[in-house]
């Protein structure tokens, strides 16, 4: 590989300083700039990445889980019976059909290979979750659903380790090793791999988008409305409510900048007569300057586009303010770990959006748990963020499998995604990937939330699915 490129067939593929230019913003190489760059893009990392895990399988309360455990513990591995996971749901109508009363496996010719570009293995930010979770699928959907048409099924992880030219080089070997398609886990420095899978028209299909790249490129497709969903989402249930005066207090970080921006353009939209902004600094720890302000108007609902680390702070501030007005918070915060940190008097009563069915007996999200714990790597997880990556691929096989044996390709798939109108999701809703669901992120493909209410130990679904794309129509 050159410095000054390299070639598929007669494509040419930029070289890693070809990217590398204009990248300071995010990469500072000296001394104490690089240092304040790396924490700031730590922070930037803890709010983005989690605000797309709005749909984490944490806020499950029971579940379908191998042998009755808890959700919560279940750990990749840990059941090592005989049994297959689809025997519980022989019969039932799932996403991707009736479960058959046989499984079957997929033959042992050349696999349809599946990329992945993930950020693992650095203190900026490790999310080996999303590259085990996505394994997990490929290994279920090769044991027991006939892999694609009888063909397996395979992921070909590359790591990345925040650095734009590993990304490139990343996105530059999948292509060489002709992989089918790239499915996203988390990639900060995706400025470094999305022009390299643009140029090959290679379709980049879930993760957790992370810049204006993943959300706007024409050949990236998310089955997550991330926080601009949230934020539409919430807008829409405290108009419901009777809201007169709402807050937005958000992250000044671009991508959730812009996602507030959508949420105040329906909240106005939606006829609500004053709506306030309190940004705060993305790498604030204290969130008590932010919410002492959000709460000195005497609103009626904040609305908080914070997560991970900021959802304690966030909630226990609220709390101890003893604010009246109603919290949202996005789903990732329904953690029961944040629960923990903060009491339950904390939690109590505040909203949160979600992404997947409100039933805890959804019986997609317990196969899920029941295939994570017979196909998954012993250090997966399951209540994390790789229910997205599990998601991900489970669609990418439909997709596949739809095609037909003999007609599976690069161009092919990416025709067919494109092509999708209320697509069947794995516990999701139904995805269209028409570039029109949200005209600001035109990569989304499936931004409808459900609002829950935290009661009690049980988290109470309020809403049926928001449609989201009809509120943001004509912004």
């Amino acid at each position: 590989m050159s410095d000054t490129g390299m070639t598929r067939g007669t494509e040419q593929v930029p070289g890693p300083r070809s990217l590398a230019r204009g990248t300071e913003a995010l990469v500072c190489r000296r001394g104490v700039r690089r240092r304040r760059r790396a924490a700031a893009v730590a922070a930037v990392l803890a709010v983005v990445m989690l605000a797309g895990c709005v749909e984490k399988v944490e806020t499950s309360s029971g579940g379908g889980s191998a042998g009755g455990t808890s959700p919560l513990a279940v750990i990749g591995g840990s059941n090592t019976g005989s049994g297959t996971v689809l025997s519980k749901y022989v019969g039932q109508k799932l996403s991707f059909g009736t479960v058959p009363a046989q499984t079957t496996k997929a033959g042992s010719g050349p696999p349809i290979k599946v990329g992945m570009i993930n950020q693992e293995n650095t203190p900026l930010g490790s999310f080996p979750n999303l590259r085990l979770g996505a394994d997990a699928a490929a290994k279920f959907i090769n044991e027991e659903l006939g892999g694609v048409n009888g063909t397996p099924m395979q992921i070909v992880p590359c790591i990345t380790t925040f650095s734009v030219e590993k990304s490139q080089a990343c996105a530059q070997q999948l292509v060489q090793e002709g992989v089918i398609a790239v499915t996203g886990g988390v990639d900060i420095t995706s400025n470094g791999s999305m022009p390299v899978l643009e140029q090959n028209n290679m379709p980049y299909i879930g993760g957790i988008p992370i810049n204006f790249a993943e959300m706007r490129s024409p050949i990236s497709f998310q089955f997550s409305g991330g926080m601009a969903g949230a934020f539409v989402a919430f807008a829409k249930h405290a108009s419901d409510n009777g809201a007169k005066k709402i807050v937005f207090a958000y992250a000044d970080y671009p991508p959730i900048k812009e996602s507030a921006q959508m949420g105040i353009a329906v909240a106005r939209k939606l006829g609500i007569p004053e709506v306030i902004e309190v940004p705060f600094p993305v790498t604030a720890t204290d969130l008590l300057p932010t919410m002492t302000k959000a709460g000195e108007s005497d609103p009626d609902a904040i609305l908080v586009g914070a997560a991970d680390t900021a959802c304690a702070p966030a909630l226990k501030t609220a709390h101890d303010l003893k604010m009246r007005a109603q919290l949202y918070l996005v789903g990732s915060c329904l953690a029961p770990s944040v629960a923990q940190q903060v009491g339950a008097d904390a939690v109590e009563g505040k909203m949160f959006n979600i992404e997947s069915p409100a039933s805890a007996d959804a019986p997609e999200g317990q196969l899920y748990f029941d295939a994570a714990a017979k196909y998954g790597d012993p250090q997966l997880q399951a209540a994390s963020e790789a229910t997205i990556a599990f998601r991900d691929v489970m669609n990418i096989w439909m997709l596949l499998k739809e095609l037909g044996a003999g007609n599976v390709s690069t161009a092919a798939l990416l025709a067919k995604v494109r092509e999708a109108r209320d697509h069947p999701s794995f516990d999701g809703h139904p995805f269209t990937c028409d570039g029109k669901q949200m005209a600001q992120f035109s990569a989304v493909c499936a931004p409808q939330q459900i609002i829950v209410q935290r009661k009690g130990e049980s988290v109470v679904p309020l809403t049926s699915w928001v449609d989201v794309p009809n509120l943001v129509a004509g912004l």
